[in-house]
């Protein structure tokens, strides 16, 4: 194999990494914006999603007994549907829309750490001091941005069950919350993989440089 084949051009790289740092700067706005402005509704409806104990479905939904403005919107296929209800609180607001608060902040974060990578690789120093450690952070920030971030729709679902006095043993709801493991260990474990592999790179490129 050809050792001097270039796969991406520095070129490229350097683009990748202004729209990675436009991406970030976006978001990092954005998210937390859009959760600001859903709090200003409160008083108004309020989406959440709730699990059926009996299931899915328009009839499922049909036979639930809900106080008066309280709708169930059903979603194409999984277990899962939305419910919608009146008079909500900031609090109830806040939590139904701060997944997308918290994806915002880690993809913000997540550029502003990438970003030195980026433009090391583009220079030609992939081993760059600090890249490594910056991949780590990456990890952490996918590792607790996947974990806080599909809970509080399910907190602000359990808000707003108290609050129309659906819970308890009778409830045709299901009490309690979801948590996906898969996607966090994977995506945090290949980060902290490649951390280590650029780890071992900056030792390496520093024992060089010592050495001339």
């Amino acid at each position: 194999m050809d050792r001097s084949q270039t796969y991406v051009k520095a070129s490229t790289v350097r683009g990748v990494s202004q729209l990675v740092g436009l991406v970030g700067l976006v978001a990092v706005l954005a998210g937390p914006v859009y959760a600001v402005v859903q709090a200003t509704r409160a008083g108004g409806a309020v989406q959440v999603p709730v699990e059926l104990s009996g299931g899915t479905g328009p009839l499922v939904g049909a036979q639930v007994a809900l106080p008066d403005g309280v709708r169930l919107l059903p979603l194409p296929g999984g277990v899962r549907t939305m419910l919608s209800a009146g008079d909500s609180t900031v609090a109830e607001q806040l939590l139904a829309s701060g997944d997308v608060a918290v994806l915002g902040l880690a993809v913000g974060l997540g550029a502003w750490l990438l970003r030195p990578v980026l433009a090391s690789i583009a220079a030609g120093r992939p081993f760059g001091a600090g890249n490594s450690r910056r991949l780590a952070w990456l990890a952490l920030v996918v590792a607790v941005a996947g974990s806080i971030g599909p809970l509080l729709p399910q907190f602000g679902a359990l808000a707003v069950l108290d609050r129309l006095d659906l819970v308890g043993p009778d409830s045709a709801f299901v009490m309690g919350v979801t948590f996906s493991f898969l996607p966090i260990v994977v995506g945090g474990f290949l980060l902290l993989v490649l951390a280590e592999a650029f780890r071992q790179g900056e030792r390496i490129d520093s024992d060089v440089e010592g050495l001339v």
